[in-house]
C-alpha cells in the first residue's frame, strides 16, 4: 500500500476531542492514540449508530490490489451532543481522505477523527481544530441546528430539575476516569487480566455504577413521586434515587446499584452501596460487590453548572477510599434522545 494510500504520521495524540469521545466506550486498548494515519479510498458503506458510527472505505495500492478499511467514528449521540450532522456529507462512492488512530494490532481499521470530504472541506469526530490545511482554508462544515423547544425547557426547569450536558472541550469536565486509582495488590492483579478485545464493555449497556457517570451524552434529573429519576441517554440508563430515609435496599446486587438521596442545602448527595461486581472505568479497573459511591451534585446560584464529585469507597480492590471529578452545564436545547444501541 503506498504512501499515497496510507501516511504514517507520528504527530503524538493530535486527535482532540475524538480521542476523549472514544475514552468511555472502552478503544484505549484497541486504537493506538499516539499515532495518526491518512487513509485515502472511496466509501463503500456508511453506517451512522450508537455507541459507534462505521464508514468502509475501498482503498487501492499501486498494483491496484484492494482492501475495505473500516474507519470506526464517534456515535450519533456524541455528533448531537456537540452539534455535529454528517448526514449527507459523506456518501457512498465519494473519495475521501480519513485521519484517525491505527489499531494495535495489524488489521485495516481506523478511529477517525477527521475526513477530508470531495468538497474540500473537513468534517470532524471531535476536534475543534482542521487537520487537514490543505483543504479549503481549514473549514469546518457540519455544524447542525438542534430542534428543540428551548422556551419549554427554560419554564420547565426548576433547580436542579433539567436536561445536563457536557463541556467535551474541557478535560475537567471529560472524561472522569482518568486512571492513577490507589489500587491494592489484589486490584492490580485483576487490572492485569484485563483483555481489551474480550470483554463484556465493548457490548451494549454493560457500564454500571460508577462507570456510566464518564457519560458525556444528556442527563436529566426529574421528581418521580418522593424520589428523583436519573435519565442518562447512553445506554438509555435509568437510575432511581430513593429519597425517602427509610427506604430498604434489595437482598441483590444489580448493575446501578441501591441509592438512597439526602439534601445538604441546595447539593444533593446520593449513597449508593448494593453494587455488583464488574468494571470500575472503561480501561479495566476492578470494582467488587463491596464497592460504596456518595456522590454530591452541587449547582451554581444560576443553575446552569453542576459540579459533581465522586467519592468511592471499596476495601477489596482499593487502598482507600478516593475521589474523581466534573461538571456538567445546562444547555436548554438538550434533550434525552433513544439510544438504540447496535452492538460492536
Amino acid at each position: 500500500m503506498s504512501r499515497l494510500h496510507v501516511l504514517l504520521a507520528f504527530v503524538g495524540l493530535g486527535l482532540g476531542l475524538a480521542g476523549a469521545a472514544s475514552a468511555h466506550h472502552s478503544q484505549a486498548g484497541l486504537f493506538d492514540s499516539g499515532r495518526t494515519v491518512e487513509i485515502t479510498g472511496v466509501v463503500k458503506s456508511v453506517s451512522w449508530s450508537n455507541p459507534h458510527g462505521h464508514i468502509v472505505v475501498t482503498v487501492t495500492d499501486d498494483k491496484g490490489a484492494t482492501t475495505d478499511w473500516d474507519a470506526e467514528t464517534a456515535s450519533i449521540s456524541i455528533l448531537r451532543n456537540r452539534g455535529a450532522d454528517a448526514t449527507g456529507l459523506i456518501n457512498v462512492g465519494d473519495k475521501i481522505t480519513i485521519a484517525g488512530s491505527p489499531p494495535r494490532r495489524e488489521m485495516p481499521q481506523i478511529l477517525a477523527n477527521s475526513v477530508l470530504l470531495p468538497s474540500g472541506y473537513e468534517f470532524t469526530f471531535g476536534s475543534a481544530d482542521a487537520h487537514f490545511p490543505e483543504g479549503k482554508s481549514g473549514k469546518l462544515v457540519g455544524k447542525a441546528t438542534l430542534a428543540a423547544d428551548v422556551s419549554q425547557a427554560k419554564a420547565s426547569a426548576n433547580g436542579l430539575f433539567r436536561v445536563w450536558a457536557t463541556n467535551m472541550a474541557d478535560p475537567a469536565a471529560f472524561p472522569m476516569f482518568k486512571g492513577g486509582y490507589p489500587l491494592n495488590a489484589a486490584g492490580k492483579a485483576k487490572l492485569a487480566q484485563w483483555n481489551p478485545r474480550d470483554n463484556e464493555l465493548l457490548k451494549c449497556g454493560h457500564k454500571g455504577q460508577p462507570l456510566i457517570m464518564i457519560s458525556p451524552l444528556p442527563m436529566e434529573l426529574k421528581k418521580q413521586g418522593d424520589d428523583i429519576l436519573m435519565s442518562i441517554e447512553e445506554y438509555d440508563t435509568r437510575r432511581v434515587i430513593h429519597m425517602a430515609p427509610n427506604a430498604v435496599a434489595p437482598q441483590e446486587h444489580t448493575q446501578f446499584g441501591f441509592s438512597r438521596g439526602h439534601w445538604d442545602g441546595t447539593t444533593l448527595v446520593v449513597e449508593t452501596d448494593h453494587i455488583k461486581a464488574q468494571y470500575f472505568d472503561h480501561e479495566g479497573a476492578p470494582e467488587s460487590d463491596q464497592v460504596k459511591t456518595v456522590e454530591r451534585f452541587k449547582p451554581n446560584a444560576a443553575y446552569d453548572r453542576i459540579d459533581y464529585t465522586l467519592t468511592t469507597t471499596d476495601p477489596v480492590y482499593f487502598e482507600k477510599p478516593f475521589e474523581l471529578t466534573r461538571y456538567w452545564v445546562w444547555k436548554p436545547e438538550m434533550t434525552v434522545h433513544p439510544y438504540e444501541c447496535v452492538d460492536r
